[in-house]
């Protein structure tokens, strides 16, 4: 099943990644109300995590439910082919620029965080689990913490199928995990969504998702629900967006909680909304989402290293010019090495050969 208004979605999601960590390199060149949107980039990453749990949900809950324990084996080949081929490509790049900073740098030295451990723990995608630096592809982050969440997922995904929960028991659980989600973050100290991430990924991936995946079955079971509210789900969107732009309120208070409002807007709405995130251009961006989002910040660590000097001396001109790359690699990374090698792994999946 495919919703183009949610690939557009990503689309959108994967850029404001890519200006956020480009913004004090931008400096004054983009007017004060635009920075401050993108300064609040990293909670694309939250949208993220519930679009997936959403998504993967309305993918796999029926194998799962049927043909449970059976089709787990093919459940996590598939997202192991989705998600490691581009990862250890990624890698591979880290891996020539911490040789280039050995071999032509003044210090022959590649940054302290660039560690043999590391390295390892990224390159099996457990860095997360074990609390590690963002270090490496520092966005790989958010792949290991969800490749943790996966190991849970068919789980969810049976248990739903077996419990039946009306409507009423959907919004509670929607409402419980996101006040859990608030409760953790207060009573750990942590200010923001987008802090203590090496401390707080696994917990705030976790319950995001399930957050996600609470909609999707909705969105099976009860999708005449969603269709009868969709102009409530989009108040409350707009809603506890302006009450985090205007009260003192942290954004793990209201943001998770917006994005499952969204989510369940868009999933069941023909709106002009729908029709400009389903245009051509924001499907294909969202298409390529991921190599955008995998490869971005090789882009800007390679341009930050062309003025290790003074990383403030960068013109804009160069920052601009790297987005320009960043879409050109996306689209090359997507179509060489992305689609065809997942496609490739999905024929050659053992489920295949036993049947």
């Amino acid at each position: 099943m495919k919703l183009n208004q949610l690939a557009g979605l990503r689309g959108i999601c994967a850029w404001w990644v890519v200006f956020f960590h480009s913004l004090a390199l931008l400096g004054n060149s983009i007017p004060l109300p635009l920075a401050h949107l993108i300064a609040h980039g990293y909670l694309a990453v939250d949208l993220f995590f519930l679009l997936s749990g959403f998504v993967i949900f309305l993918s796999y809950h029926a194998s799962l439910a049927k043909n449970f324990p059976h089709s787990v084996g093919r459940f996590y080949w598939n997202r192991l082919s989705r998600i490691y081929p581009l990862h250890a490509v990624m890698l591979g790049g880290y891996l020539m620029l911490f040789a280039a900073f050995y071999f032509f740098s003044s210090s022959h030295a590649a940054p302290e965080s660039y560690t043999w451990s590391t390295f390892f723990q990224s390159m099996f995608l457990i860095h997360m689990w074990v609390g590690s630096d963002l270090t490496w592809n520092v966005p790989s982050w958010s792949i290991s913490s969800e490749w943790f969440v996966y190991l849970f997922f068919p789980l969810m995904a049976y248990s739903l199928r077996k419990l039946r929960g009306g409507v009423a028991a959907h919004l509670a659980v929607l409402v419980l995990v996101a006040l859990l989600l608030h409760l953790v973050y207060a009573f750990n100290g942590i200010e923001s969504l987008g802090a203590g991430v090496p401390r707080m990924a696994l917990v705030r991936t976790l319950l995001e998702f399930l957050m996600g995946v609470f909609i999707g079955s909705l969105y099976i079971n009860h999708r005449e629900f969603l269709e009868k509210y969709r102009n409530a789900a989009l108040l409350g969107f707009a809603g506890l967006c302006v009450l985090y732009a205007s009260a003192p309120l942290p954004d793990y208070a209201t943001i998770p909680m917006a994005f499952a409002f969204l989510i369940a807007y868009l999933s069941v709405t023909t709106s002009p909304i729908t029709a400009a995130l389903s245009n051509p251009v924001l499907v294909y961006l969202g298409e390529i989402s991921y190599s955008t989002y995998m490869v971005h910040y090789l882009v800007y660590d390679l341009l930050k290293a062309g003025f290790m000097s003074n990383a403030n001396e960068i013109k804009p001109l160069y920052v601009w010019l790297s987005f320009a790359l960043v879409l050109l690699l996306s689209a090359l990374l997507h179509h060489v090495v992305d689609d065809p090698v997942q496609k490739y792994f999905r024929r050659r999946r053992p489920a295949n050969k036993a049947a």
